[in-house]
């Protein structure tokens, strides 16, 4: 019988032949030489049989990644345009911080970001992830209601007069339920008092619930920036000298935007 291949590919090392009676065929004459026929038989069996086609070509995705290392930036613009490009980044699911190992090796002898962000411990808001920082490139202090006492500001004293960070920004969000619990006046061991500190910025219209907690948190964000430049001579005075600058920032958790505000 002649050989009747309805389908022949090549993948490196064997070929396919759909049509099996080309083996049988084969096989028959084997009788008068059993040796080449057989010999022939068995080595396209071997080579061939339970291997599909190969139909198409499958290419590994490059998975490579990057680190851009913004500690060297030279002022607080500077700084502030590497967050925008970074949260764009995060926005666009086009991350390239991600590199950890190769951060914690670079990193693994000291430390030196040029931003100290002060934000909500809400679990949806991670800073260094929502900015694409990776390790090494923020300082973070984090709070429910991002609000600021004598302790995140020595936090702050020691970022940008010692290590010599350039920029600070306060980080509120939506949907904050520490705004939230201060509007409902909620009351609950510690965080009484905590609470009582975001009550001066809340929003007296309460005509639209979502709104006043909205125009409420970014209140508190400037209230916030009030708080550090009052209260932290060191701050004030290199804010004064044009040393470092602070920005409040709005995150949506529902985008993943940031925006800055004044």
């Amino acid at each position: 019988m002649p050989a009747q291949a309805i389908d022949i590919q090549m993948n490196g090392r064997w070929f396919f032949f759909a049509d099996y009676f080309f083996y049988f065929s084969i096989l028959k004459h084997a009788a008068m030489k059993p040796t080449l026929y057989s010999i022939t038989a068995l080595s396209m069996l071997f080579f061939s049989c339970g291997q599909p086609p190969a139909t198409t070509t499958t290419t590994k995705a490059d998975t490579t990644t990057i680190s851009i290392d913004t500690t060297q930036v030279r002022n607080a613009d500077e700084a502030i345009a590497a967050l925008q490009a970074g949260n764009e980044r995060f926005v666009a699911g086009k991350m390239v911080n991600t590199d950890y190992k190769t951060q914690i090796e670079k990193t693994k002898d000291g430390q030196k970001p040029p931003t100290v962000i002060l934000s909500c411990m809400d679990s949806r808001v991670p800073p260094e992830i929502v900015f694409d920082q990776g390790i090494g490139n923020l300082f973070v202090t984090r709070v429910a209601g991002n609000i600021a006492d004598a302790n995140i500001l020595g936090s702050m004293e020691y970022a940008t007069k010692v290590i010599g960070s350039k920029l600070i920004v306060v980080m509120g969000h939506n949907h904050c339920g520490a705004v939230k619990g201060a509007i409902a006046n909620a009351e609950l061991g510690n965080l009484t008092q905590l609470l009582a500190q975001i009550k001066p910025a809340i929003s007296h219209d309460s005509t639209d619930h979502e709104q006043q907690i909205d125009e409420t948190a970014k209140n508190n964000i400037k209230m916030t920036i009030d708080y550090i430049l009052k209260n932290s001579e060191v701050i004030n005075t290199l804010v004064k000298q044009g040393a470092v600058k602070i920005k409040g920032a709005y995150y949506d958790i529902e985008t993943g935007k940031v925006n800055f505000i004044d």
